[in-house]
């Protein structure tokens, strides 16, 4: 059902659709700039896909990044090659690999997640402890509504 103009669910989408664009090119910079040399952005996001969902076929993670399944393969394959991922034939379907994160793709994916974390706190650090709570609360509501089948902003 369409909202009302000036509905504040309107208004407030308005004001997420002006956060969030900026706020993912700083998360882009960040990642990529503590990343393994020489890996693309969406190489280091088929590596975050694996880390939350474990077992993914390949497909799965086609349809994440908005390529082919053949790009997407060519992509798992090069990650393997370089010891990040593995992505083994599934035993009951020879044309299903399903990728798992290596222990190197694993430290990989966490050093970049904590340097990022560590990034964004100290741009969050201006903020109070209430103005801290307020964020959380918001975001907590947003993975609520929009992404109930992640893990939640506390994972």
């Amino acid at each position: 059902m369409p909202t009302a103009r000036g509905a504040p669910s309107l208004d407030c989408a308005r004001q997420v659709l002006a956060v969030v664009p900026p706020l993912m090119q700083e998360i882009r910079t960040e990642m990529r700039g503590a990343a393994p040399a020489g890996m693309s952005v969406p190489q280091f996001r088929m590596l975050i896909f694996a880390r939350n969902r474990p077992g993914a076929s390949v497909t799965e993670v086609a349809s994440h990044l908005g390529v082919t399944v053949p790009t997407a393969s060519v992509a798992v394959d090069r990650l393997v090659r370089q010891g990040l991922l593995d992505a083994p034939q599934t035993p009951d379907n020879r044309r299903r690999r399903s990728i798992a994160l290596t222990p190197v793709g694993a430290r990989a994916v966490d050093r970049a997640l904590a340097s990022t974390t560590d990034a964004f706190a100290q741009r969050l650090a201006t903020l109070t402890t209430t103005e801290l709570q307020l964020v959380q609360q918001a975001l907590s509501l947003l993975h609520r509504e929009l992404a109930p089948q992640l893990p939640g902003p506390d994972a």
